[in-house]
């Protein structure tokens, strides 16, 4: 009795949290606020290289796979709350063959990444859904935009890892755990119509270029996506951007469908 009382209590929490992390605040949209997303990049952060000697433990990288990272670029003092699937938007992530997940060492969320089990094993490029965080401790950022060196000893990453030390938020999941991307699976498709990956408050990119990591992607096949995402203002409102069908104050961003990327 105490346990289903105690789930009914969660359940009802959760339903709060999601409730408010998706309403709109009611605070004046402006015409800035509706170009605020300036983009959606997918880097092509590793390709697969025969020369690349590594540690297997956990699974060996699919002969021809390349890892995606994929980050949201907003305007400078935006923040990032949230991409999200509801039965309106669905959130889908998918590929024509499977995601690469490492076994052993891999990670369904970013922020739970052991930097020291990455620096020569194929966890590193494990796939996982993120708000900022690659590793418990580092940010991901665009390679071209690190300088400070690396922390692998893989050849192909070992003069810039796409990685920044810092203080790391924890990623909050409603509705969803991301155990699709925590071990092995023969499913080539993630789909969510009714869950968010979070950080309470919003979260900023770790430069000034203000660009957030959301996911680390690992396939040999072709990779599609469908998102939603939900970003904060500079003067305390929320803003929904979505893939398509946009209702009320929502904005349609063509660049939240993306297909075939190879």
């Amino acid at each position: 009795m105490k346990n289903n009382i105690l789930k009914k209590i969660i359940f009802s929490l959760l339903l709060f949290i999601n409730y408010s992390v998706f309403s709109q605040v009611k605070k004046p949209i402006s015409d800035l606020d509706k170009v605020a997303l300036e983009k959606i990049i997918v880097e092509k952060y590793y390709s697969y290289d025969s020369k690349d000697i590594m540690d297997t433990l956990g699974g060996v990288l699919p002969k021809g796979c390349s890892v995606y990272r994929i980050y949201v670029d907003m305007k400078p003092n935006y923040t990032l709350q949230a991409v999200y699937g509801v039965s309106e938007h669905p959130l889908s992530i998918k590929t024509t063959t499977l995601f690469f997940n490492n076994t052993n060492q891999g990670q369904g969320s970013g922020d739970y990444v052991n930097d020291s089990k990455i620096i020569n094993n194929t966890a590193a490029f494990d796939s996982w859904l993120t708000m900022g965080a690659a590793t418990k401790a580092h940010y991901g950022i665009l390679k071209a935009e690190d300088k400070d060196g690396s922390i692998l000893k893989i050849n192909s990453l070992n003069s810039s890892d796409g990685l920044i030390s810092s203080k790391i938020k924890p990623v909050t999941y409603f509705g969803m755990i991301p155990n699709f991307f925590n071990a092995y699976n023969s499913s080539n498709m993630f789909f969510t119509d009714n869950g968010s990956w979070a950080i309470f408050g919003g979260i900023k990119g770790p430069t000034e270029e203000n660009r957030v990591l959301i996911a680390q992607l690992a396939t040999e096949g072709e990779l599609s996506f469908e998102l939603n995402i939900q970003m904060g203002t500079p003067t305390g409102a929320s803003i929904n951007y979505v893939a398509k069908n946009p209702q009320g104050a929502e904005i349609k961003y063509d660049g939240l469908i993306q297909n075939k990327i190879k």
